[in-house]
């Protein structure tokens, strides 16, 4: 009985130990960081890259730690380029702790991910988004650690919709480029020529054009052409597009709308078309990865084929083309919607009607009892004085805020008064408010109202439009007078802002425009102004310029 009691005492013993073990581990499992990397084919100025970015993160959350790299292959594409990111990707993964899985967007990251999959990434769970080569994609989604979200541009619905608005054209006129992307897609519009036997289809190949020869070929087409915008990031004089610029290129060159698959046109000039949602591939792609990590078989994850599509309008190009939104399809979004009376005013309609049935009520009481109302007259003053003030002032800055600016702009321009438009903002804003959170964004934005505020005179006004952008109004066109309080404004930025116990030097891209000079109505006027300051940030920020035409 004695050894059997020492056996059972053994066994207790080791099976506690065994417990406190598999505890200790269950907790240090439970608490060790999940890390996600992100590869992007291109840089985060690229505008789908932010939006993808966003559904991402939207989807991880603050849980797991989400890191970046960029490939930025949209203005880099030589070998060397190639190798380089390798060789930094190599030595920065070689450096910092192990990933749990990895992330790609678009392409370029996708053939990346996939050549040095062994080498980089061996046993890593590899999700893609945004991949446009459909048969690259199955093959590698055979791979039990690759899946993710195919992008197939809506060039069938798109081309049906902008046939039945133009029913007399003959011909479908694609822009595209030689990128990976650009040589991707042209096989990939090419195949509907079948589908719609009743239009020749056609192209403009960027990359073999001088950027005269594009211009002019642009401009040369005529309501019996349907035009869509593909891709266009380069030219045949060497000149690269970054962002929205080879957008905005030809959208302002042509004389016909130009239809859109892709989402970053919307709002530089496109009419519109069925695009492709970037944020729901990104948060598509998160929610694979997120699956894998709370314990779900990565390869029993399928490749999902269905891109997030949604048709999409901008009211603005609508109206200069005639194009009315009942000839749109059921819950297209309009962007840049023009607001009615009541749409615009709801919020103060309904303050006014609280007001007036407020005043009713005092004004029966008031019968009653004369104190009481003086007592609330007075009372009502202040609450007409708020409300003047809200109406006329930016609420976090002070200054004056979006519609006294509009309406001021308006009403010079209605007198034929001769001004400078100055539009600026903060550069690299977002990483305050990503690094250091909205407060001490907040504190900048403010710090930065007090002190233009100080420049402020009879010719120079100060508004807030949004966010970090802010615009002013010099009532001089003497260049020496507006060079003079554009380095006012440059000279507000030169003290550092105290930011979480820290320094923070932050800066500006000023543009200006010169009334009648660069524009004859508002929105061309704030469009050269805008042109401008970012002619200033594609020239390395923190400086000024003049709009200038000959530049487009």
């Amino acid at each position: 009985m004695g050894i059997r009691r020492k056996i059972g005492r053994i066994f207790r013993l080791a099976a506690v130990i065994l417990l406190f073990g598999c505890c200790v581990a269950g907790v240090s499992a439970e608490t060790k960081e999940k890390r996600v990397l992100f590869i992007s084919s291109y840089s985060y100025s690229w505008e789908t890259v932010p939006e993808q970015m966003e559904g991402i993160k939207e989807v991880l959350g603050e849980d797991i730690f989400l890191d970046y790299k960029f490939m930025d292959t949209k203005n880099v594409t030589s070998k060397e380029s190639e190798n380089l990111f390798y060789q930094s990707t190599k030595q920065y993964l070689s450096e910092v702790p192990l990933y749990d899985a990895l992330i790609v967007g678009d392409d370029a990251a996708f053939q990346f991910a996939l050549k040095y999959q062994e080498e980089l990434f061996k046993d890593m769970p590899i999700a893609f988004e945004g991949v446009n080569d459909m048969d690259a994609a199955a093959k590698a989604s055979k791979d039990p650690l690759i899946t993710g979200v195919t992008e197939s541009l809506s060039y069938k619905n798109t081309i049906s919709l902008a046939h039945k608005l133009y029913p007399e054209a003959k011909r479908i006129v694609a822009v595209l480029d030689d990128t990976i992307t650009g040589d991707v897609e042209r096989k990939a519009f090419y195949s509907y020529d079948k589908v719609f036997e009743t239009l020749k289809f056609e192209e403009i190949n960027a990359s073999e054009m001088r950027q005269k020869d594009l211009k002019t070929k642009l401009s040369s087409f005529k309501e019996d052409s349907i035009l869509l915008y593909i891709m266009c990031s380069e030219d045949a004089d060497g000149n690269h597009y970054i962002g929205s610029q080879g957008i905005e290129f030809v959208s302002s060159n042509a004389k016909i709308p130009v239809f859109s698959i892709v989402s970053h046109g919307m709002g530089h000039g496109f009419l519109g078309g069925e695009i492709v949602s970037q944020k729901q591939m990104g948060m598509n792609a998160a929610q694979m990865v997120k699956k894998y990590l709370d314990g779900e078989n990565f390869s029993k994850i399928e490749l999902q084929t269905k891109t997030p599509k949604t048709f999409c309008f901008d009211e603005n190009v609508m109206r200069k083309y005639g194009i009315s939104s009942s000839a749109l399809p059921k819950n297209t979004e309009i962007i840049n919607h023009k607001q009615t009376f009541i749409e615009k005013n709801i919020a103060m309609i309904r303050i006014s009607l609280v007001i007036f049935v407020v005043l009713v009520l005092i004004l029966c009481v008031l019968l009653v009892d004369n104190v009481h109302r003086r007592r609330l007259n007075n009372e009502l003053e202040k609450v007409k004085s708020s409300l003047l003030q809200t109406v006329r002032y930016d609420n976090l800055t002070g200054l004056y805020n979006r519609s006294v600016f509009m309406k001021t702009v308006k009403e010079k321009i209605a007198k034929k008064e001769r001004f400078a438009l100055v539009l600026y903002d903060i550069d690299h804003f977002k990483d305050i408010n990503d690094k250091l959170g909205h407060n001490n964004g907040d504190i900048v934005l403010k710090g930065l109202a007090d002190r233009v505020k100080e420049i402020c005179d009879e010719n120079f006004t100060v508004y807030r439009l949004a966010g970090d952008e802010f615009t002013a109004i010099i009532n001089d066109c003497s260049k020496e007078v507006v060079v003079k309080y554009l380095e006012k404004i440059q000279n507000a930025f030169q003290k550092p802002f105290i930011l979480a116990g820290e320094e923070y030097n932050v800066h500006s891209s000023i543009g200006v425009a010169m009334y009648p000079k660069d524009a004859s109505d508002q929105t061309d006027l704030i469009a050269a102004a805008d042109t401008a300051m970012y002619q200033v940030k594609n020239s390395g920020r923190n400086a000024y310029a003049f709009y200038q035409k000959e530049s487009l």
